[in-house]
């Protein structure tokens, strides 16, 4: 039985035909870019997370860059964010010119510990950005309070967490300014590369909206220098087509989690943190052993296709050597590092697909 890590086949074969009709008209129209659909993507998802300002752009990695540029944030100012995350977290902070100041993550979730934030906090500080990593949203209630006490704004990466929330507040929604991605693979992903600035502040999204046009206000005048980052149209399309299932699309990762946590609870596994509510939708879903590379490799033999996620934290990336970390300095990111390992949790995985992973996770610890 051969189970891939995210089957995008799946679930682009019951929306075909309404994608290229989408396609069809864009091509005959020629309207192709920042254009009626992606407007109605804005404001889907502006109406979801229940944000006002919902601005689409080019990928995820720009929409973190414009969240930085419309803060201000640039030459020797710093960030205080995690090392154990996708690495564009931490070059959009290099590539306007601030540093980030990293700081460790909880044992149990991954995410930025909250009780270290203060201690990395500088007259430089001008931001703290938080990632909501494999789809769990980070504790937003003590760093919230963290920031407001030191008057910094928040920024949020949610690339990996659209539709997860607590008490009803969605990802995105708790700080200034937020980024989310539509890259392919994500809970929400496109046929190519997509994202979003999302944001609460009027003059925060008044901002991006002309940064994202290279800082134009009216046409060929330009406020500020910005970027040359728009959706394109037939992307724009995919994605409101999509859309309608995120919703269901998260609740069967959800039931996927729970579904592997109950089956491994007796085995020598850390397993995800799953509370009663939708704080975690599962991007991945990540299990942490000691074993992690012997049972990646048995499971790749029996072809359960597994993912690793993150192998080296980004304070021992070379690129960022410059910054003076050394390996001992975060412990737990460094330890997850060696540790982790992603199971397929798709939405569209079938009920025998699941119970082959689990059979054959157990089988590996019944050998060893």
């Amino acid at each position: 039985m051969d189970i891939p890590t995210i089957n995008l086949k799946a679930q682009y074969k019951p929306l075909r035909k309404q994608m290229l009709a989408g396609i069809k008209e864009i091509l005959d129209e020629q309207r192709l870019i920042l254009g009626r659909y992606c407007t109605r993507l804005e404001e889907q998802i502006s109406s979801y997370a229940a944000i006002p300002h919902a601005i689409a752009c080019a990928n995820g990695t720009d929409a973190l860059i414009l969240s930085l540029m419309a803060l201000d944030i640039g030459k020797d100012d710093e960030v205080v964010t995690t090392p154990y995350t996708f690495f564009s977290t931490a070059s959009s902070v290099a590539l306007v010119g601030a540093k980030p100041v990293f700081v460790d993550v909880e044992p149990t979730t991954m995410n930025i510990d909250p009780r270290l934030i203060e201690k990395a906090i500088t007259p430089r500080t001008k931001a703290i950005m938080v990632v909501h990593l494999f789809g769990k949203l980070c504790d937003m209630d003590q760093i919230c309070s963290i920031a407001a006490k030191h008057g910094l704004p928040i920024i949020e990466d949610s690339a990996q967490s659209l539709g997860s929330r607590k008490n009803g507040k969605m990802s995105g929604a708790f700080g200034d300014i937020s980024a989310t991605s539509f890259y392919p693979t994500k809970n929400l992903g496109g046929i190519g590369e997509g994202g979003m600035v999302l944001t609460r502040r009027n003059d925060l999204g008044e901002k991006v909206r002309k940064l994202r046009v290279h800082g134009m206000g009216n046409q060929y005048y330009h406020e500020f220098i910005g970027l040359n980052s728009r959706l394109d149209e037939i992307k724009a399309c995919a994605l409101t087509v999509k859309f309608p299932h995120l919703e269901s699309w998260n609740k069967k990762r959800i039931a996927n989690g729970k579904y592997y946590n109950k089956q491994f609870r007796d085995l020598p596994l850390t397993l995800p943190v799953i509370e009663d509510d939708s704080s975690h939708i599962f991007h991945h879903y990540v299990i942490r052993s000691t074993e992690r590379d012997k049972l990646q490799t048995f499971l790749k033999e029996k072809e359960v296709m597994t993912g690793v996620y993150y192998p080296l934290p980004l304070h021992l990336q070379p690129c960022f050597s410059h910054l003076g970390y050394k390996k001992g300095d975060f412990p737990v990111a460094e330890e997850a590092a060696l540790t982790s390992l992603a199971l397929p949790v798709f939405p569209e995985l079938k009920r025998e697909e699941k119970q082959y992973v689990v059979a054959t996770v157990r089988e590996f610890f019944k050998k060893a």
